[in-house]
């Protein structure tokens, strides 16, 4: 038996270094007529009839359900796969549906006994020729449509539970309506037009600025009206634009001084509209001894001169309209709707709509079944252990057709110097073979192609952007370790009333990762969630923390081994969890620890999105009344444990019996198969329920129980418990909580943070209640109106509270070592003083400084764990309110 994974639905995260990218198309190509099932069938892989049968045997007889698959388990298959291709219910006709149920009862004949994939290839045969469909419309509606949205019309954006379109004019309507839906979105949130461009001054001090037309974001210059008003109708601005549209001169007749401090110059038309405003500010410039160089004089308001005479300076002006780029709009759509026909087009390529339809029946008797073929269970290998071997590249499609180079991580590629950002990879060789032309290959191929074992070498053919030349680069696949997405930690250091420093540390858990890969020590790193957080932790007892939070409230699981083995760090040696298989047989799993590495105050912090690996570790330190539980009203709710089993041997065997030849470089992926339930150290499972915090605190996501957990999911199983192994009572908690719990719950009543988060979870219930979106643009724009002077009071109401003295430590797993702790994090939320132009403060620090005061969960979190700290020491000081 291979080990045991715990995983939430819906959260599977690549996890790439080589990273799959949708394309970035310009331009709706002529689509050609979708294939026929029978074209489908015939392009397939010959094994996969077989795969599927093979498959289909395997989860019945070792699912924990243990339902055969019968006429029941062939309905719930139909409906998985047409939900797999159409959720939203958009694609597919009513006339579709009852063709297809002539399936609803035989699916499991035909998979087991005639291996027959005829339903697989006519759904999907059917659904791309809707997609087609609604890409013609969609096209034409760009091409030709006169786009105003004055009427009353709604769009409904989750037509999931609604019945689908009755014919093809109904669906051509609800395709019409989210075409126009788009194009209001993109009029509501697209920035409006800007030109930027450098300043100087004419002989009469008047403001001339040279504009440049912008090669990645191009606004037509014709946008710029050819004479700006002011309010009472003073002509103060015009525009020459250059015949060849590449560059205007704009000059406008502003005093120096106005133009050079930093204000707003509103602008106007003709008629007495406000159409714009222009500011100014200056561009950072190198210190230099040359003498052609401009400085501003800090002394007084005098604009620099240019030492031969040129009234140059080193400012820049931005003109702003009001309005929107409307080309930029249709080719964002455009691009939108080439890309997703690409992303459906590329289903029928490389086994993908195969992939759906067994994962479909998978589904059919667990969410958190699945099959895998080759490529994702290697994603998934990926993610479970932090690593890969590779060139460390992050890749991507540049038109659709080109592999692309979007971004290099420390890797070969970049210690090679000869591979770039934007580089085309046009064919790939391995050692010793002949390169192959990969242009217009599905990306997951390429990235395949380009992987391979540590030391092993990979030859890729480069050209860069601009398409100038070709050459062959050599790289030695190296491992890529994902660094990013292991534990970390920060430690909160605040002074207190008293002078006293107190110190608490928070542990971020994204994940329960290992490399279980048997051959991982060769390479002197076998990876470990535990053996990393217990770096962290003893880092964290050296600096003296009195207390430290587990933050799972994002960790959708991982290996269960490492939950177990991260719990006995915080308990003694005993049962931490249970799991029962389909014979009713109860297994008790143990943490084995000889010494507990932190015994002190202790705060789980969790969320609806908490779930599996993450359940069992705040189930079992809350069964051992071992750490204070916060958060969501519960965690996700997912008490299953799977399996991975390979199929190959299954296949190799399967081909044996029916005497058919046996490609031994042929890999089928794998099955992911639900096999056993856990159940908490005292007894009760998490399915469905999850884990109940302690102290619950205001969020949206405990509104969000129709879309969010494992009693959103459809096929879930039961919840039931088994008897109590026991766990020791260490009562560490219980004698606190009522104390704890009514002192959080007067900081949060009288909580600004939470009054906000209040009223979004009123604004949540209401959108839910409604269901639908108007498509009128005046109505929105009102909404949006008020939606941004919320978001900006709240901005100011953070930013003008008292600085924080806290201080902020980062700990990664790259500096907890080093002797001293690295630099705080700046933390502040005073609001800037008004500045002169001079200052020219980074225009993003206040809203970057008002984001980090937006997480009051984590901050109750660590006035919970202070008040727990100072219960337990029998302080008399408690947590401030903030």
């Amino acid at each position: 038996m291979r080990l045991r994974f715990l995983f939430a639905a819906n959260r599977l995260a690549l996890a790439l270094v080589l990273f799959y990218l949708i394309p970035r198309v310009h331009g709706v190509p002529l689509a050609p007529e979708p294939k026929t099932a029978t074209e489908m069938a015939a392009a397939a892989d010959p094994y996969d009839a077989i795969v599927a049968q093979i498959a289909a045997e395997k989860i019945a007889a070792w699912n924990f359900s243990q339902r055969p698959f019968n006429q029941e388990m062939s309905s719930k298959f139909l409906d998985q796969y047409l939900d797999s291709l159409d959720y939203f219910h958009m694609f597919f006709l009513q006339s579709d549906i009852e063709e297809f149920a002539k399936y609803r009862t035989n699916l499991n004949v035909l998979t087991l006994m005639d291996r027959d994939l005829t339903p697989c290839w006519e759904i999907f045969s059917r659904f791309m020729e809707r997609v087609h469909q609604r890409t013609d419309l969609t096209s034409n509606l760009l091409e030709t449509a006169k786009f105003s949205f004055t009427n009353q019309e709604r769009f409904v954006f989750n037509r999931h539970t609604l019945p689908y379109p009755k014919d093809l004019e109904q669906a051509k309507e609800f395709w019409r309506k989210e075409v126009r839906y788009e194009y209001l979105d993109q009029l509501l949130n697209s920035p409006d037009v800007q030109f930027t461009g450098k300043v100087s001054f004419d002989a009469k001090g008047n403001t001339i600025v040279s504009l440049k037309r912008d090669k990645l974001h191009p606004a037509s210059l014709d946008l710029l009206p050819t004479m700006f008003m002011t309010k009472d109708g003073h002509p103060v601005g015009s525009v020459e634009v250059a015949d060849n549209q590449s560059n205007a001169t704009l000059r406008l007749e502003l005093p120096m001084q106005d133009t050079y401090k930093k204000i707003t110059n509103h602008l106007y038309s003709a008629q007495g509209e406000e159409i714009g405003d222009v500011t100014f500010r200056r561009e950072k410039i190198e210190p230099s001894t040359d003498a052609t160089n401009l400085s501003l004089n800090h002394n007084n308001d005098t604009p620099p001169i240019a030492p031969t005479g040129e009234l140059g300076t080193n400012l820049v002006a931005i003109i702003h309209l009001d309005e929107k780029n409307l080309a930029e709009i249709h080719k964002t759509l455009t691009n939108r709707c080439a890309q997703t026909l690409s992303h459906y087009r590329d289903l029928q390529v490389g086994g993908r709509a195969f992939e759906l339809y067994v994962t479909s029946l998978a589904h059919a008797y667990d969410p958190h079944s699945d099959f895998m073929s080759h490529i994702t269970a290697e994603n998934f290998g990926i993610q479970m252990k932090l690593s890969l071997f590779g060139i460390g590249a992050l890749l991507g499609q540049d038109n659709g057709h080109f592999c692309q180079i979007m971004e290099l991580k420390e890797g070969p590629a970049k210690k090679s110097g000869k591979v770039h950002q934007y580089d085309r990879i046009v064919a790939v060789a391995q050692s010793n073979a002949e390169p192959v032309e990969v242009e217009g290959m599905v990306l997951d191929q390429i990235v395949e192609m380009i992987r391979g074992p540590k030391g092993s070498e990979v030859t890729l053919t480069i050209m860069p952007p601009d398409g100038t030349e070709r050459k062959e680069v050599t790289l030695v696949r190296d491992e890529i370790k994902l660094e990013e997405q292991a534990v970390k930690a920060r430690l909160y250091e605040d002074p207190g009333d008293n002078g006293a420093v107190s110190r608490l540390g928070v542990v971020n858990i994204p994940s329960f990762y290992a490399n279980t890969d048997p051959n991982a020590a060769d390479g002197g790193d076998a990876k470990s969630m535990t053996t990393d957080v217990e770096r962290l932790i003893k880092r964290l007892k050296k600096e003296k923390v009195g207390g430290i939070i587990l933050d799972l409230r994002h960790n959708g699981g991982g290996f269960l081994e490492e939950a177990i083995k991260l719990t006995g760090l915080f308990v003694p040696a005993g049962p931490v969890v249970q799991t029962k298989d389909p014979t009713g047989e109860t297994v008790v799993d143990n943490c084995h620890n000889s010494d507990v590495l932190y015994d002190g105050p202790l705060v789980v912090l969790t969320s609806r999105l908490s779930a599996s690996a993450s359940e069992i570790l705040a189930g079992a330190l809350q069964d051992y009344n071992r750490a204070v539980i916060v958060g969501d009203h519960s965690t996700f709710g997912k008490g299953t444990v799977q399996t991975m089993q390979r199929l190959q041997p299954w296949l190799k065997q399967k081909l044996r019996e029916n005497k058919m030849t046996y490609d031994p470089n042929y890999d089928p992926g794998d099955l992911k198969i639900t096999i056993k339930k856990f159940y908490r150290a005292g007894g009760m499972s998490t399915q469905l329920k999850g884990v109940l915090s302690d102290i619950e605190l205001p969020s949206r996501l405990n509104a969000d129980t129709n879309d969010v957990g494992e009693s959103a999911l459809p096929n879930a199983l039961p919840w039931d418990e088994v008897t109590t192994a026991n766990p020791e009572n260490l009562n560490r908690v219980r004698p606190y909580l009522s104390e704890l719990r009514a002192r959080s719950g007067q900081r949060v009543a009288t909580s600004k943070d939470f009054d906000y988060v209040r009223e979004d979870i009123a604004e949540f219930l209401k959108m839910q209640a409604d269901k639908s979106l108007s498509l009128n643009l005046g109505e929105r724009k009102a909404e949006q109106k008020t939606q941004m002077a919320r978001a900006e009071a709240i901005k100011k109401e953070r930013m003008s509270r008292k600085k924080s003295d806290e201080k902020v430590f980062e700990l990664t797993l790259q500096n907890v070592d080093m002797p001293q702790l690295q630099p705080p994090v700046v933390k502040t939320n005073a609001v800037a003083a008004p500045s002169s132009f001079d200052d020219d403060p980074d225009p993003d620090a206040d809203a970057a400084a008002a984001e980090a005061l937006a997480d009051p969960t984590l901050e109750e979190a660590k006035h919970i764990l202070a008040d727990y700290i100072a219960l337990v020491n029998k302080e008399s000081a408690i947590s401030k309110t903030p």
